[in-house]
């Protein structure tokens, strides 16, 4: 069975219900972590995966409530006990992150980090578009803060992510027409999610990246009203989508 769990859909804010950014793509026996903020490995544990099953983690862009975890995430890798890392592991994201993991290596030593017996590999993703294994998925920049969404489409349908994110044509063209969007709803008001879900039409959106409360029902019925076909749901984590 392949599923979308949403892992985190908080911010750097710290709360009890809500852990930071991180949606977890299972596609047929391949897991994929799109960001990786704080709390989310718990998260992870939780939506029952364990570390070492993960083999690829994709990184919208390079703020801290997006890539905290990836330190204990490596540690763990590294020197738990429990499931230890055996196998390479993939880490994605635009120009630049390279730099990070390497500086993550140097500041805490590749010993702290990693083993020889699997290697650290890191693809710096400078097209739209680019494949893990036979999986072939959009990798868009979506300003600001050099932001990418990750879209792919699966069983002939389409599916669409965003990380940090503001009210643009550029979000209104990464969203149209996709049947699951998961959306930055923490940096625009309300009155731009309705026109976003009016002028994207995609026909599921969930808010996430939470900085507020939403309300999933005016949302919807003013959406509805502004000629909106689709329906709004307010994320929480480990809500999960089969695919």
């Amino acid at each position: 069975m392949s599923t979308i769990t949403l892992l985190g859909t908080g911010t750097c804010q710290i709360e009890a219900n809500r852990r930071a950014s991180s949606v977890l793509l299972h596609l047929d026996n391949t897991y994929i972590l799109f960001d990786c903020g704080h709390g989310v490995l718990q998260r992870l544990l939780e939506a029952g995966v364990q570390h070492h099953q993960l083999q690829h983690i994709v990184l919208s862009h390079f703020h801290a409530d997006h890539i905290s975890d990836i330190i204990p995430f490596l540690q763990v890798g590294a020197w738990s006990r429990r499931n230890p890392r055996t196998t390479d592991i993939h880490i994605y994201g635009p120009a630049g992150v390279q730099k990070i993991i390497d500086g993550l290596l140097q500041v805490f030593g590749p010993g702290s980090l990693q083993q020889p017996s699997y290697e650290i590999i890191v693809h710096e993703i400078t097209q739209p578009h680019f494949k893990i294994g036979p999986y072939s998925l959009d990798f868009i920049s979506l300003p600001p803060a050099d932001n990418h969404g990750l879209r792919f489409t699966w069983n002939g349908k389409r599916y669409a992510i965003t990380g940090d994110s503001y009210f643009h044509d550029e979000e209104i063209a990464f969203l149209r027409d996709v049947d699951l969007a998961i959306i930055d709803a923490g940096h625009i008001e309300d009155s731009e999610i309705v026109q976003l879900a009016a002028s994207s039409q995609a026909k599921t959106i969930v808010c996430s990246h939470l900085y507020r409360e939403i309300d999933a029902q005016q949302l919807q019925a003013q959406s509805t009203s502004a000629g909106y076909q689709g329906t709004i749901l307010v994320g929480k984590d480990l809500m999960t989508f089969v695919l």
